[in-house]
């Protein structure tokens, strides 16, 4: 399963949130790839044939004639590098400090941010999560607060204008908003940036299904394990 016609071959399911970040980077940039669905609950990416190919164990991770590449973060980098024109410019400008701060963002989303969601998915899928503890919200809150900050001297997370940093971002919080909302008046610049990021059309079609799928599981899980204590 190396190649498929030549296009690059993704791993990943529609619900993850860093599979969804690289889907919409790849639709933007107008790269065309085989879908490979693969199933995390079940542990479909740790046979010895997928470990070989991404140590890692996660989703996503691409395929690209031969060479392959985990975490959504080095794949949208990867995918900018090598397939971005001069109008996919603004998503990672030249700009040294520009970059830097996506980087930063990048890093943030990858060490912080989706860690506060891994920390309440893990529990969820294992069947031992009937609801958000508060320790999970006030985590979740301050991770908030922290693009909030991030967000008081651009118009988007990195930059006045969209970057990768941007679409990684929004892919974790949608899932993130689902289970815990954004609260307008201590975020408010934080909910503004989501409403205009979810507005636009590749995060609608996308995004926004994915998202909903991802929330709507882990919502019926908690509510399966709510029932199971009755």
């Amino acid at each position: 399963m190396s190649k498929a016609g030549n296009l690059p071959i993704l791993y990943k399911t529609d619900a993850s949130p860093p599979a969804r970040a690289v889907m919409m980077v790849a639709e933007i940039l107008g790269v065309q790839y085989s879908n490979c669905e693969i199933n995390p609950v079940l542990r479909e990416q740790d046979t010895p044939e997928m470990t070989a190919k991404n140590p890692l164990r996660t989703i996503p991770y691409i395929e690209d004639d031969g060479f392959c590449l985990g975490d959504s973060h080095a794949i949208i980098l990867y995918l900018f590098d090598k397939y971005a024109k001069p109008e996919h410019d603004h998503l990672y400008p030249s700009n040294v400090k520009i970059r830097a701060k996506i980087n930063q963002i990048l890093f943030f989303d990858c060490g912080v941010l989706f860690a506060r969601l891994r920390s309440v998915m893990a529990p969820t899928y294992m069947g031992r999560l009937s609801e958000l503890s508060q320790s999970m919200k006030r985590n979740i809150e301050d991770a908030y607060r922290i693009i909030e900050a991030y967000l008081s001297n651009t118009l988007y997370i990195a930059d006045n204008n969209v970057t990768l940093a941007d679409y990684s971002v929004l892919a974790t919080m949608s899932s993130l908003h689902g289970l815990h909302p954004i609260d307008s008046n201590k975020y408010p610049k934080l909910l503004n940036w989501y409403n205009r990021m979810s507005s636009l059309p590749v995060c609608k079609t996308i995004n926004d299904p994915g998202a909903e799928l991802h929330v709507t599981g882990l919502k019926k899980l908690m509510e399966q394990k709510k029932l199971s204590k009755l």
